[in-house]
């Protein structure tokens, strides 16, 4: 197979990378994570030291390329969603069913799963990776009570 994407535009590869990543959120039923992804982005700036930089430096190294190529899309976007959760607090990745329970996540990623980043430390963010457009009443509580802390529903 040919490799295209090394040939690409910076702005070409992102919009294909952009469109591959909307294909398969919209096939799989999965909100976009990529405001919240840019929310810890900004949280990881505001924070200082080299994590912000790290952060940047695997999209464009990492993630940006693999999105605009053949792998999986949601599989990477994941994966850079794991990166940014470690890059905060060293954590797991726990997938949650529509019961509400909780287990820990092996690749590929599904729709119909409450993906999120939990760090080891408890007062850390919890970061929700993928979270699925028709989410059950119960992954919506677990969203609420650990993603927004919210404590009454």
């Amino acid at each position: 197979m040919t490799d295209y994407s090394s040939h690409m535009t910076d702005e070409s590869r992102k919009a294909l990378a952009e469109a591959r990543l909307e294909e398969a959120l919209s096939l799989n039923g999965l909100e976009d994570p990529r405001p919240a992804y840019r929310e810890r982005l900004r949280a990881l700036r505001e924070a200082g030291g080299d994590a912000f930089e790290r952060a940047l430096r695997h999209y464009e190294e990492a993630t940006l390329p693999a999105l605009a190529d053949d792998a999986d899309p949601l599989t990477v976007w994941v994966e850079y969603g794991r990166v940014l959760g470690e890059l905060t607090s060293p954590g797991r990745l726990l997938h949650i069913d529509a019961e509400g329970r909780s287990a820990p996540y092996e690749p590929p990623p599904a729709g119909g799963f409450l993906l999120l980043h939990v760090p080891d430390d408890t007062s850390a963010p919890i970061l929700a990776a993928t979270m699925p457009r028709a989410a059950s009443p119960a992954q919506r509580a677990t969203y609420s009570l650990l993603v927004e802390r919210k404590l009454v529903l």
